[in-house]
């Protein structure tokens, strides 16, 4: 698709070409105090484990998370983590299991974690589950070990990984079994007991150890004072009317440079969303606007409606027509849509060889369309690059051209 401008003209313009493409308890064992205080430490417990999860999207570990979800997603959740493989981790997070200072299998069927469990396990074999706590729960992680490290025989798992055991190792297994509505005399549900396993997780993590995580990674990834990152994460959980959306590092980002904190870009740093802001500031700094501002073009509305529509579109005109005032128009809607995008001048980041080798040239860890989607997934991602027109393709780089459609 092609847009042909040709109306007022821009004196700052560059020629330029665009494709598309429940709790009683708190510190360490000590006895929670009664009423709004044990709410209250219940519910700090929760915010870390939200911020480290946060913090996992900046790392890229994660590529997205919810926060108390709706409908079926809401069912025995306390946090939706969606990994980078697409992967779907249903959290509840207990600061607590009343007095005691493990959990047993009746507590989990006391606390309905199980029932819930099985519902999302159920549902499909990209979802997984996981209890976040202080304390913990051995039997429930030796189960998981064992059940990810088999041979797959039904039998072998149950006579030689299972049996071999304690009576109560046994017995918390032959429970949990029974909770999952799984017959141990048959070989298939041994099997599903398996797979059930390999997808529950037991994350034993300390109030104390939780908060020393959360301050490293603020310290390793920001330049500001841990203490004001901390507090505005605790802002953004609370006030920022996020609950029940999928909260992606684009979104999370344009709230932190909100609040006047960016993210630290360092030598070697293998993260796509530092590199992609490097480049798109590089990019953004040298377009220099009118006084008056942008002129508002009625070809910015076409572009917009081919983005939409997932359409691939060159922007062309004479020199000093408007491509760049209505490609700086676009950029301004994408970040206004929280959309991720990657702009490039070809004549600052000249392609050669292959897509794949010029993305790791430009720091991703692949091609350019690769890169945005791991960032994007879901969602819409748009790729500008301006200065079609700089490159001179002779016959000693012919055959570049035609890996990336020039000929």
């Amino acid at each position: 698709m092609e847009i042909q401008i040709d109306e007022e003209k821009d004196p700052d313009i560059f020629n330029i070409s665009l494709l598309f493409a429940d709790s009683d308890y708190t510190e360490e064992g000590m006895p929670l105090e009664k009423g709004g205080r044990a709410d209250k430490a219940g519910n700090r417990y929760e915010i870390n484990c939200i911020i480290y999860e946060l913090l996992k999207v900046l790392d890229e570990t994660n590529y997205s998370i919810v926060i108390e979800a709706l409908g079926e997603n809401e069912i025995g959740t306390d946090i939706l983590v969606t990994n980078i493989y697409g992967i779907k981790e249903h959290q509840q997070c207990k600061v607590r299991n009343a007095s005691k200072e493990y959990w047993e299998i009746s507590d989990l069927k006391a606390r309905s974690i199980l029932n819930t469990w099985n519902y999302q396990l159920n549902r499909d074999r990209n979802r997984q589950v996981a209890l976040v706590s202080p304390i913990g729960c051995s039997f429930l992680v030796d189960l998981h070990d064992r059940a990810s490290n088999t041979n797959g025989n039904a039998r072998d798992f149950y006579e030689i990984q299972i049996q071999g055991n304690s009576e109560a190792f046994c017995k918390f297994y032959r429970n949990f079994c029974i909770e999952m509505n799984l017959d141990i005399s048959e070989e298939n549900d041994i099997l599903k007991s398996m797979d059930l396993l390999k997808r529950i997780h037991f994350k034993q993590m300390s109030e104390y150890s939780i908060r020393e995580s959360i301050y490293q990674k603020i310290e390793f990834y920001f330049c500001a004072d841990r203490k004001m990152v901390y507090s505005t994460l605790i802002s953004f959980i609370i006030d920022g009317d996020i609950w029940g959306k999928e909260i992606t590092a684009p979104e999370l980002l344009d709230y932190l440079t909100a609040q006047h904190i960016e993210l630290r870009l360092m030598d070697g740093d293998k993260r796509v969303i530092p590199q992609i802001n490097a480049i798109n500031q590089e990019y953004r700094a040298s377009f220099k606007p009118l006084q008056e501002g942008l002129i508002h073009r009625s070809e910015f509305e076409k572009c917009v409606d081919a983005i939409k529509n997932e359409q691939a579109l060159i922007i062309s005109g004479n020199a000093g027509y408007g491509k760049s005032g209505c490609t700086e128009a676009i950029l301004d809607y994408c970040e206004m849509e929280t959309m991720p995008y990657i702009a490039l001048k070809l004549d600052r980041k000249i392609p050669h060889k292959n897509c794949e080798t010029w993305g790791r040239e430009l720091g991703f860890p692949g091609s350019i369309s690769y890169t945005l989607h791991s960032l994007s997934k879901n969602k819409q991602g748009v790729i500008i690059l301006d200065q079609l027109d700089a490159l001179r393709w002779t016959q000693a780089n012919s055959s570049e051209a035609r890996v990336y459609g020039v000929d």
